[in-house]
C-alpha cells in the first residue's frame, strides 16, 4: 500500500492529512502519517476558552471571498458554527492626529468608492484627498515587473493614502513593511484592477456593481466578509483530527533529516525514529524546509532562506461592562507607524464577535510588532501588557483595571513576501520538479490566510494523490 508522508500540523498540513482522508474513504488504498514536531496541532491556530471567554492566540478569523476554509468547515460537518461579524457595529476607526476617525462609508480597503463620504471625511487632508482623486487621470503601468506596495501606492493615490491607510490596514495585516513587501503576491486584485480598468478608482466601481449583480444571482447566505467559528478556530482543527480515522497524528515527532531512498523517502526524526514514505509533503514554516531540503535539493533551500519571518505579539484585555468608559461602537481600530504609539491595531472583539465574552463583559485584542516594530513583540509579557494599557488610555480613556491580561507571543511566524517573490517561489517550484513524490504546502508560497493555506494543502495532497495513484486532476 502507498503512503504519504506529511511534515508540520498547521492548517495546511491538517487541511492535506483530511483530503488524503477523503481520498481513502472513497476507496483508494492509502496510508498517511502527519507528523507534527511541537506538542499540538494547529499552527498559529490555537484557541483558549476560560469562563465563558473565548480567546484566539494566533487569528481570530478569515475572509469568506475565498472559499476553501468555509468548504473545509462544510466538509467537516460544523458550517452550522461558522458566525460572521457583528452586523450592528461595523464601523472601523484608524487612530490619527491624537484621536480616532471613522473610516469613511465606501471605502474599499483604500479605495474610495462613494464621493460624498470621502470628500467629507476629516481623515484625509483636503490636498491627500486631491491626490488621492488623481487615481482616475494617471496612466496605468506599462511593465509587468513586480513592485513594493509603497511605490504602487504612492504612484497611484499619494503619500498620504499610504501612511493612513495602506501601511496600517494592508502591510498591517502581513505585519511587513510596505517598503519591501510584494504588490504582486500580497493584493494582486489591485495590480490586476490597474491593468484592466487603468484607475483603481473605476476599477473598484465596476468589481461593485458587478459583485451586487453576481450576488443577486447567487443563493443567499449569511457570510459576512470575515467569518469564524463559534467555539473559536481551534474548532476545525479538532474537527479535522477528529474526522480523519484512518489518518495517523503524530505530536511531538520533531523531524531531523529526510533523504530519497529506494524510489521513495525516508524521514528520520529526532531521537531516533525512522518513518519511510512513497511520497512527501513539508508543510512546516520556509526556515525549517529550507532545513529538511538543504541536503536533498539545495538550490530550492536556498532559495527559501530568502523567505523572512518577523515576530508579533497579541495581548487580549477584558473588563466588566458596566461602568465601561468606552463605547465600543465598532470593530476596532488601526494605528499608522507616524502616531508612534506601542500598538498597530486593536480589534473590540466583544464587539465584533458579541460570543467571544459572557454576558456582562467586553473583551479588547490589541497588536503588536511586525516588520516595522519587532523588538517591541519581543519584550516581556509584563512589558507588553504595560504598554498596551498606556495605549488604551490615551488612545480610548481606558482606567479601568482589567478582569485578566493575557499576552501571547508569535516569534517569528509570519511571513514576508517581498517584491519578486512569486519569482523565487516559481524558482522553487520548478527545482522541485526533479524530485519525485516531494511536494510543499503552507503559507510561505502563495497566500498567509487560512483559506490560502487550506487551499494549498489541498492541491500538495492532491498532487501527492496523483503522483502514488496515477489517477487524472479530473479523477480525484
Amino acid at each position: 500500500m502507498k503512503k504519504v508522508i506529511i511534515i508540520g500540523g498547521g492548517i495546511a498540513g491538517l487541511a492535506a492529512a483530511y483530503r488524503v482522508q477523503r481520498e481513502i474513504s472513497s476507496g483508494t488504498p492509502l496510508e498517511c502519517s502527519l507528523l507534527e514536531g511541537g506538542d499540538q496541532f494547529g499552527g498559529k491556530i490555537a484557541t483558549e476558552k476560560s469562563d465563558g471567554f473565548v480567546i484566539e492566540r494566533g487569528p481570530d478569523s478569515f475572509i469568506s471571498q475565498k472559499p476553501a476554509a468555509i468548504r473545509l468547515c462544510e466538509q467537516l460537518g460544523i458550517a452550522d458554527h461558522l458566525v460572521g461579524t457583528n452586523p450592528e457595529t461595523p464601523s472601523t476607526y484608524v487612530y490619527t492626529g491624537g484621536r480616532l476617525v471613522t473610516m469613511p462609508d465606501g471605502l474599499s480597503l483604500m479605495i474610495p468608492t462613494k464621493f460624498l463620504p470621502f470628500a467629507l471625511t476629516p481623515l484625509f487632508s483636503l490636498a491627500g484627498k486631491i491626490r488621492m482623486a488623481f487615481d482616475l487621470l494617471i496612466p496605468k503601468k506599462v511593465d509587468e515587473n513586480d513592485e513594493s506596495l509603497a511605490s504602487f501606492v504612492r504612484r497611484r493615490m499619494g503619500e498620504e493614502a499610504l501612511r493612513k491607510m495602506a501601511e496600517p490596514m494592508l502591510a498591517g495585516i502581513y505585519a511587513s513593511d510596505p517598503e519591501t513587501m510584494s504588490i504582486g503576491s500580497t493584493f494582486p486584485m489591485f495590480v490586476e484592477t490597474e491593468r484592466k480598468y487603468r484607475s483603481l478608482i473605476l476599477g473598484m466601481l465596476a468589481r461593485k456593481k458587478a459583485m451586487l449583480l453576481n450576488a443577486s444571482k447567487r443563493p443567499a447566505n449569511n457570510h459576512t466578509l470575515f467569518m469564524t467559528l463559534k467555539d473559536g478556530l481551534g474548532e476545525m482543527v479538532e474537527a479535522v483530527i477528529k474526522k480523519s480515522p484512518d489518518i495517523q497524528f503524530q505530536s511531538g515527532a520533531r523531524v531531523e533529516s529526510i533523504s530519497a531512498k529506494e524510489g521513495g523517502w525516508c524521514v528520520n526524526l529526532e531521537g531516533g525514529g525512522e518513518h519511510k514514505a512513497d511520497a512527501l509533503i513539508l508543510a512546516t514554516p520556509g526556515h525549517i524546509t529550507a532545513r529538511l531540503l538543504q541536503p536533498v535539493a539545495p538550490n530550492a533551500a536556498e532559495t527559501l532562506k530568502r523567505i523572512k519571518y518577523v515576530s508579533t505579539a497579541a495581548v487580549t484585555l477584558a473588563y466588566k461592562k458596566e461602568g465601561f468608559s468606552h463605547a465600543l461602537d465598532g470593530f476596532g481600530f488601526v494605528v499608522p507607524k507616524c502616531e508612534g504609539r506601542s500598538i498597530l491595531a486593536c480589534t473590540w472583539t466583544s464587539s465584533k464577535f458579541p460570543h467571544r465574552a459572557p454576558e456582562g463583559y467586553v473583551m479588547l485584542r490589541c497588536y503588536l510588532g511586525g516588520a516595522l516594530q519587532e523588538d517591541i513583540a519581543e519584550k516581556d509579557e509584563q512589558t507588553l501588557a504595560t504598554l498596551v494599557r498606556q495605549d488604551l488610555k490615551e488612545i480610548m480613556g481606558i482606567e479601568e483595571e482589567p478582569v485578566f491580561c493575557k499576552v501571547f507571543h508569535n516569534r517569528k511566524s509570519n511571513v514576508q513576501y517581498h517584491v519578486n517573490h512569486s519569482r523565487h517561489i516559481d524558482s522553487i517550484m520548478k527545482d522541485l520538479e526533479n524530485f519525485s513524490g516531494l511536494f510543499l504546502a503552507g503559507s510561505a508560497y502563495r497566500g498567509i490566510g487560512i483559506p490560502d493555506c487550506i487551499q494549498n494543502g489541498n492541491q500538495s495532497a492532491e498532487s501527492a494523490i496523483q503522483f502514488l495513484t496515477g489517477k487524472s486532476s479530473a479523477e480525484i
